[in-house]
Protein backbone atom coordinates (compact mmCIF):
# COMPACT_ATOMS: atom_id res chain seq x y z
CA UNK A 1 0.00 0.00 0.00
CA UNK A 2 1.24 3.35 -0.68
CA UNK A 3 -0.12 7.17 -0.40
CA UNK A 4 2.10 8.47 -3.71
CA UNK A 5 -1.38 9.14 -5.85
CA UNK A 6 -0.83 12.84 -6.50
CA UNK A 7 -4.06 13.91 -5.65
CA UNK A 8 -3.52 12.59 -2.16
CA UNK A 9 -3.15 15.42 0.52
CA UNK A 10 -0.40 15.08 2.69
CA UNK A 11 -0.62 13.62 5.75
CA UNK A 12 -0.94 16.85 8.74
CA UNK A 13 -3.84 18.20 7.43
CA UNK A 14 -6.24 17.92 10.57
CA UNK A 15 -6.27 19.43 14.07
CA UNK A 16 -5.75 17.62 17.31
CA UNK A 17 -9.31 18.06 18.41
CA UNK A 18 -10.04 15.86 14.66
CA UNK A 19 -7.24 13.38 15.72
CA UNK A 20 -8.90 12.87 19.51
CA UNK A 21 -12.00 12.44 18.04
CA UNK A 22 -11.11 10.06 14.98
CA UNK A 23 -9.83 8.03 18.00
CA UNK A 24 -13.08 8.28 20.23
CA UNK A 25 -15.18 7.36 17.40
CA UNK A 26 -12.94 3.97 16.59
CA UNK A 27 -14.08 3.00 20.02
CA UNK A 28 -17.68 4.55 20.20
CA UNK A 29 -19.35 4.55 16.94
CA UNK A 30 -17.34 3.86 13.45
CA UNK A 31 -14.80 5.27 10.84
CA UNK A 32 -15.36 5.51 7.29
CA UNK A 33 -13.90 3.21 5.01
CA UNK A 34 -10.41 4.06 2.70
CA UNK A 35 -10.62 4.35 -0.82
CA UNK A 36 -7.61 2.99 -2.80
CA UNK A 37 -6.64 1.97 -6.41
CA UNK A 38 -5.46 -0.67 -7.49
CA UNK A 39 -2.38 -0.16 -9.33
CA UNK A 40 -0.06 -2.69 -11.27
CA UNK A 41 3.70 -2.30 -11.18
CA UNK A 42 7.00 -3.85 -12.07
CA UNK A 43 8.80 -4.60 -8.61
CA UNK A 44 12.26 -6.73 -8.84
CA UNK A 45 11.48 -7.38 -12.61
CA UNK A 46 8.16 -8.88 -11.12
CA UNK A 47 4.36 -7.43 -11.97
CA UNK A 48 2.34 -6.95 -8.77
CA UNK A 49 -0.59 -4.86 -7.48
CA UNK A 50 -0.10 -1.49 -5.95
CA UNK A 51 -2.88 0.00 -3.55
CA UNK A 52 -2.46 3.51 -3.56
CA UNK A 53 -4.83 5.30 -1.19
CA UNK A 54 -7.10 8.10 -2.70
CA UNK A 55 -8.88 8.98 0.11
CA UNK A 56 -8.24 8.17 3.91
CA UNK A 57 -4.73 9.15 4.52
CA UNK A 58 -5.03 10.91 7.56
CA UNK A 59 -7.23 8.74 9.19
CA UNK A 60 -4.78 5.89 8.38
CA UNK A 61 -1.60 8.10 9.59
CA UNK A 62 -3.59 9.67 13.04
CA UNK A 63 -4.08 5.93 14.10
CA UNK A 64 -0.62 5.17 13.19
CA UNK A 65 0.87 8.26 15.11
CA UNK A 66 -1.34 7.72 18.37
CA UNK A 67 -0.46 4.22 18.07
CA UNK A 68 3.57 5.65 18.17
CA UNK A 69 2.61 7.78 21.07
CA UNK A 70 2.88 10.64 19.17
CA UNK A 71 0.35 13.36 20.43
CA UNK A 72 -2.25 13.42 23.73
CA UNK A 73 -6.09 12.93 23.29
CA UNK A 74 -8.14 15.98 24.02
CA UNK A 75 -10.93 16.33 26.15
CA UNK A 76 -13.13 13.58 25.76
CA UNK A 77 -16.75 12.03 26.07
CA UNK A 78 -15.77 8.80 28.77
CA UNK A 79 -15.80 5.72 26.31
CA UNK A 80 -18.04 2.89 27.33
CA UNK A 81 -16.72 -0.40 25.31
CA UNK A 82 -18.94 -3.49 23.96
CA UNK A 83 -16.22 -6.26 24.99
CA UNK A 84 -16.83 -5.55 28.76
CA UNK A 85 -19.62 -3.08 29.55
CA UNK A 86 -17.06 -0.88 31.51
CA UNK A 87 -16.69 2.66 30.65
CA UNK A 88 -13.28 4.79 30.76
CA UNK A 89 -12.31 8.40 30.92
CA UNK A 90 -9.75 8.55 28.31
CA UNK A 91 -9.35 12.50 28.29
CA UNK A 92 -5.71 13.84 27.88
CA UNK A 93 -4.11 10.53 27.33
CA UNK A 94 -1.46 8.86 25.25
CA UNK A 95 -1.88 5.49 23.89
CA UNK A 96 0.94 3.92 26.48
CA UNK A 97 -1.31 5.59 29.09
CA UNK A 98 -4.55 3.69 28.01
CA UNK A 99 -6.44 1.31 30.42
CA UNK A 100 -4.79 -1.94 28.46
CA UNK A 101 -8.90 -3.00 27.82
CA UNK A 102 -8.98 0.34 25.56
CA UNK A 103 -5.30 -0.39 24.00
CA UNK A 104 -6.72 -3.45 22.80
CA UNK A 105 -9.69 -2.18 21.34
CA UNK A 106 -8.13 0.01 19.60
CA UNK A 107 -5.20 -2.45 18.21
CA UNK A 108 -8.06 -4.67 17.05
CA UNK A 109 -10.19 -1.97 15.14
CA UNK A 110 -10.84 -2.93 11.66
CA UNK A 111 -10.90 0.06 9.28
CA UNK A 112 -12.75 -1.23 5.93
CA UNK A 113 -10.64 -0.49 2.47
CA UNK A 114 -12.56 -0.21 -0.84
CA UNK A 115 -10.87 -0.67 -3.34
CA UNK A 116 -11.04 0.90 -7.07
CA UNK A 117 -10.40 -1.72 -9.95
CA UNK A 118 -9.96 -0.79 -13.73
CA UNK A 119 -11.45 -2.40 -16.66
CA UNK A 120 -8.81 -1.68 -19.99
CA UNK A 121 -11.49 0.45 -21.40
CA UNK A 122 -11.93 1.91 -18.48
CA UNK A 123 -11.53 6.37 -18.10
CA UNK A 124 -8.91 5.78 -15.12
CA UNK A 125 -8.27 9.44 -14.24
CA UNK A 126 -11.97 10.87 -14.76
CA UNK A 127 -12.95 7.73 -12.67
CA UNK A 128 -10.55 8.53 -9.73
CA UNK A 129 -11.19 12.35 -10.29
CA UNK A 130 -14.95 11.74 -9.67
CA UNK A 131 -14.94 9.27 -6.69
CA UNK A 132 -12.21 12.08 -4.80
CA UNK A 133 -15.04 14.95 -5.30
CA UNK A 134 -17.94 12.72 -4.25
CA UNK A 135 -15.61 11.84 -1.14
CA UNK A 136 -14.50 15.20 -0.17
CA UNK A 137 -17.83 17.11 -1.45
CA UNK A 138 -18.77 19.17 2.17
CA UNK A 139 -15.58 18.28 3.47
CA UNK A 140 -12.59 21.23 3.99
CA UNK A 141 -10.33 20.13 1.49
CA UNK A 142 -8.76 23.08 0.21
CA UNK A 143 -9.39 24.92 -3.10
CA UNK A 144 -6.34 25.15 -3.78
CA UNK A 145 -5.74 21.21 -3.88
CA UNK A 146 -9.30 20.96 -5.82
CA UNK A 147 -7.51 22.86 -8.77
CA UNK A 148 -4.46 20.53 -8.66
CA UNK A 149 -7.12 17.44 -8.97
CA UNK A 150 -8.56 19.17 -12.27
CA UNK A 151 -5.58 19.09 -13.65
CA UNK A 152 -4.87 16.18 -15.89
CA UNK A 153 -2.63 13.06 -14.45
CA UNK A 154 0.79 14.13 -16.31
CA UNK A 155 0.76 17.64 -14.56
CA UNK A 156 -0.82 15.65 -11.07
CA UNK A 157 2.24 13.69 -11.59
CA UNK A 158 4.71 16.28 -12.88
CA UNK A 159 3.75 18.62 -9.44
CA UNK A 160 3.72 15.35 -7.08
CA UNK A 161 7.07 14.41 -8.06
CA UNK A 162 8.64 17.95 -7.75
CA UNK A 163 7.11 18.41 -4.41
CA UNK A 164 8.65 15.12 -3.08
CA UNK A 165 11.90 15.09 -5.14
CA UNK A 166 13.02 18.49 -6.03
CA UNK A 167 15.35 20.52 -4.13
CA UNK A 168 13.70 23.30 -4.99
CA UNK A 169 10.93 22.26 -3.01
CA UNK A 170 12.27 20.11 -0.64
CA UNK A 171 15.51 22.40 0.73
CA UNK A 172 15.16 26.03 -0.81
CA UNK A 173 11.31 26.80 -1.32
CA UNK A 174 9.81 28.63 2.18
CA UNK A 175 6.01 26.99 2.57
CA UNK A 176 4.93 27.29 6.35
CA UNK A 177 2.97 24.48 7.29
CA UNK A 178 -0.40 25.94 7.38
CA UNK A 179 0.55 26.73 3.49
CA UNK A 180 1.64 23.00 2.71
CA UNK A 181 -1.71 21.60 4.05
CA UNK A 182 -3.48 24.24 1.95
CA UNK A 183 -1.63 23.07 -1.10
CA UNK A 184 -0.06 25.95 -1.78
CA UNK A 185 3.10 23.99 -3.41
CA UNK A 186 0.44 22.40 -5.76
CA UNK A 187 -0.85 25.82 -6.42
CA UNK A 188 2.87 27.58 -7.45
CA UNK A 189 3.41 24.70 -10.02
CA UNK A 190 0.32 25.28 -11.34
CA UNK A 191 0.77 29.42 -11.64
CA UNK A 192 4.28 28.25 -12.68
CA UNK A 193 2.90 26.21 -15.82
CA UNK A 194 0.95 29.39 -16.56
CA UNK A 195 3.50 31.76 -16.68
CA UNK A 196 5.90 28.93 -18.58
CA UNK A 197 3.57 27.61 -20.93
CA UNK A 198 2.28 31.29 -21.69
CA UNK A 199 -1.29 30.57 -21.03
CA UNK A 200 -4.01 33.48 -21.18
CA UNK A 201 -5.63 33.55 -17.72
CA UNK A 202 -8.02 36.01 -16.08
CA UNK A 203 -6.06 35.71 -13.09
CA UNK A 204 -4.37 33.19 -10.19
CA UNK A 205 -7.16 32.83 -7.96
CA UNK A 206 -7.95 29.08 -7.41
CA UNK A 207 -11.75 29.36 -9.58
CA UNK A 208 -9.75 30.71 -12.61
CA UNK A 209 -6.46 28.75 -12.29
CA UNK A 210 -8.73 25.57 -12.12
CA UNK A 211 -10.47 26.23 -15.04
CA UNK A 212 -7.24 26.98 -17.08
CA UNK A 213 -6.32 23.45 -16.58
CA UNK A 214 -9.67 21.92 -17.46
CA UNK A 215 -9.25 23.83 -21.06
CA UNK A 216 -5.83 23.49 -21.77
CA UNK A 217 -3.91 20.40 -22.29
CA UNK A 218 -0.15 20.95 -20.86
CA UNK A 219 2.53 20.36 -23.54
CA UNK A 220 5.78 18.68 -22.74
CA UNK A 221 8.12 21.00 -23.77
CA UNK A 222 6.08 23.47 -21.46
CA UNK A 223 7.20 20.82 -18.36
CA UNK A 224 10.73 21.07 -19.82
CA UNK A 225 11.46 24.52 -19.57
CA UNK A 226 9.73 25.15 -16.44
CA UNK A 227 12.51 22.32 -14.98
CA UNK A 228 15.04 24.24 -16.37
CA UNK A 229 13.66 27.28 -14.04
CA UNK A 230 13.36 25.58 -11.42
CA UNK A 231 16.76 24.16 -11.36
CA UNK A 232 18.20 27.33 -11.80
CA UNK A 233 16.27 28.83 -8.96
CA UNK A 234 17.65 26.14 -6.65
CA UNK A 235 20.71 26.46 -7.94
CA UNK A 236 21.00 30.12 -7.10
CA UNK A 237 19.64 29.68 -3.63
CA UNK A 238 20.77 26.50 -2.59
CA UNK A 239 19.34 26.49 1.08
CA UNK A 240 15.99 27.60 2.27
CA UNK A 241 15.56 30.99 1.31
CA UNK A 242 12.34 32.91 2.44
CA UNK A 243 12.14 34.87 -0.79
CA UNK A 244 11.95 31.84 -2.91
CA UNK A 245 7.92 31.85 -1.95
CA UNK A 246 4.52 31.31 -3.91
CA UNK A 247 4.41 34.78 -4.45
CA UNK A 248 8.11 35.10 -6.06
CA UNK A 249 8.47 31.80 -7.60
CA UNK A 250 6.43 32.19 -10.79
CA UNK A 251 7.83 35.70 -11.04
CA UNK A 252 11.58 33.83 -10.93
CA UNK A 253 10.51 31.37 -13.58
CA UNK A 254 9.67 34.50 -16.32
CA UNK A 255 12.52 36.09 -15.44
CA UNK A 256 15.13 32.90 -16.44
CA UNK A 257 12.87 31.97 -19.02
CA UNK A 258 12.96 35.42 -20.50
CA UNK A 259 16.89 35.89 -20.24
CA UNK A 260 19.25 34.07 -21.98
CA UNK A 261 22.39 34.77 -19.21
CA UNK A 262 21.14 32.58 -16.42
CA UNK A 263 24.74 33.25 -14.80
CA UNK A 264 23.02 36.71 -14.46
CA UNK A 265 19.44 36.51 -13.74
CA UNK A 266 20.48 33.85 -10.81
CA UNK A 267 23.35 36.79 -9.60
CA UNK A 268 20.80 39.40 -9.49
CA UNK A 269 18.20 37.11 -7.84
CA UNK A 270 20.79 36.46 -4.84
CA UNK A 271 21.29 40.47 -5.02
CA UNK A 272 17.73 41.40 -4.96
CA UNK A 273 16.63 38.87 -2.05
CA UNK A 274 18.89 40.68 0.38
CA UNK A 275 18.45 44.24 -0.78
CA UNK A 276 14.40 44.07 -2.33
CA UNK A 277 13.72 47.69 -1.03
CA UNK A 278 9.45 48.57 0.10
CA UNK A 279 7.84 50.05 -2.81
CA UNK A 280 10.64 49.22 -5.42
CA UNK A 281 8.85 48.24 -8.99
CA UNK A 282 8.34 44.67 -7.78
CA UNK A 283 7.39 44.65 -4.07
CA UNK A 284 4.62 47.59 -5.15
CA UNK A 285 2.66 44.19 -6.60
CA UNK A 286 3.31 41.97 -4.36
CA UNK A 287 0.82 43.51 -1.81
CA UNK A 288 -2.54 42.94 -1.76
CA UNK A 289 -4.86 41.36 -4.80
CA UNK A 290 -1.83 39.25 -5.48
CA UNK A 291 -3.91 36.91 -7.80
CA UNK A 292 -5.00 39.57 -10.04
CA UNK A 293 -3.93 39.93 -13.49
CA UNK A 294 -2.55 42.96 -13.33
CA UNK A 295 -0.18 42.52 -10.34
CA UNK A 296 0.79 39.42 -11.69
CA UNK A 297 2.31 41.08 -14.62
CA UNK A 298 3.49 43.75 -12.51
CA UNK A 299 5.47 41.36 -10.86
CA UNK A 300 7.01 40.00 -13.72
CA UNK A 301 7.67 43.42 -15.47
CA UNK A 302 9.08 44.79 -12.35
CA UNK A 303 11.48 42.04 -11.88
CA UNK A 304 12.46 42.35 -15.64
CA UNK A 305 13.33 46.26 -14.93
CA UNK A 306 15.27 46.27 -11.51
CA UNK A 307 16.91 43.30 -13.63
CA UNK A 308 17.87 45.36 -16.56
CA UNK A 309 18.97 48.02 -14.45
CA UNK A 310 21.40 45.55 -12.55
CA UNK A 311 22.60 44.40 -15.81
CA UNK A 312 23.24 47.90 -16.74
CA UNK A 313 24.72 49.06 -13.70
CA UNK A 314 27.34 46.05 -13.46
CA UNK A 315 28.14 46.53 -17.36
CA UNK A 316 29.32 50.44 -16.55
Amino acid sequence: MTFDHPIQRPSGQWKIEDNSLLIHSSLTLFVPDVYAVQTPKIINEKQVNVYDVIDGQQRLTIFYSYRKDEFALTKLEPVTLESNGETYDISGLRFSELPEEVQDSINSFMITFRVLEFDENDDEESIIDTVFYRLNNGKPVSKEHLAFVSASKKVQNYGHERINKSGLFLNVAHFPEGSIKKSDRQMCILQSIIIAGKLDFPSFSTKDVEAIFKQNEIEDETLQLLDSAYNNIEKTFQDKSKFVTKVNIPSMVALFLNNSDQEKVSAFLQWYSQNNKKGDSYRRYCVGGTTKKDQVWGRVNGLQALYNHFVSESSE
